[in-house]
């Protein structure tokens, strides 16, 4: 992308964070490094933050301590992150069910990256183990119950952007001329 074009948007938002926020596998941790690097903004993986600070996996937190305690970690940290400007955050597919991450999430631009569902499965064929709420035996049938039930609160975000089969670069610069869009709308 030009950099005129790329200091444009960075005018325009005024060092306000943009969350990722879509299903698991929909590419939020690959796409918001890439977007951080094209907007000279910093970036961060929420679920990588948890296990540091936890001190343990994800999948560990579910297992020793449950949902809910994972769940709060979550809202703790977007408490904290939000404190920075000019951040690309990469949150975990659950983000979106506590009503009090929706007051912090709006302080930025929320982005839903809405994976085609073959896609996704694709993608999570080799990844179950590392999926918490994956672990019953019927990937498909899990995968449409966990979306059905936040579909309706992906589509609460400022921006949607359908993921199929775009590279990470192509997906970026959809989500940056978006946000430009979004902003001058």
């Amino acid at each position: 992308m030009e950099k005129t074009f790329i200091n444009r948007i960075n005018k325009l938002l005024q060092g306000r964070s943009i969350f990722l926020i879509g299903m698991m596998a929909s590419g939020k941790s690959k796409t918001a490094p890439k977007i951080a690097e094209m907007l000279n903004y910093k970036f961060i993986d929420v679920d990588n933050l948890i296990e540091k600070i936890a001190k343990k996996s994800i999948n560990l937190i579910f297992k020793e301590d449950g949902e809910n305690i994972f769940r709060d970690l979550e809202t703790q940290c977007l408490k904290e992150i939000i404190k920075v400007p000019s951040i690309v955050i990469s949150t975990g597919g659950g983000v979106i069910l506590k009503n009090e991450n929706w007051g912090i999430l709006r302080q930025g631009i929320i982005v839903w990256l809405d994976i085609n569902e073959e896609v996704a499965l694709k993608r999570l064929k080799n990844q179950s183990g590392n999926r918490p709420l994956l672990e019953d035996k019927d990937l498909k049938k899990n995968y449409m119950r966990i979306f059905n039930s936040r579909k309706e609160l992906y589509s609460q975000a400022d921006i949607r952007v359908n993921v199929i089969n775009q590279s990470v670069e192509e997906i970026a610069q959809n989500i940056i001329t978006e946000i430009e869009n979004k902003i001058n709308s």
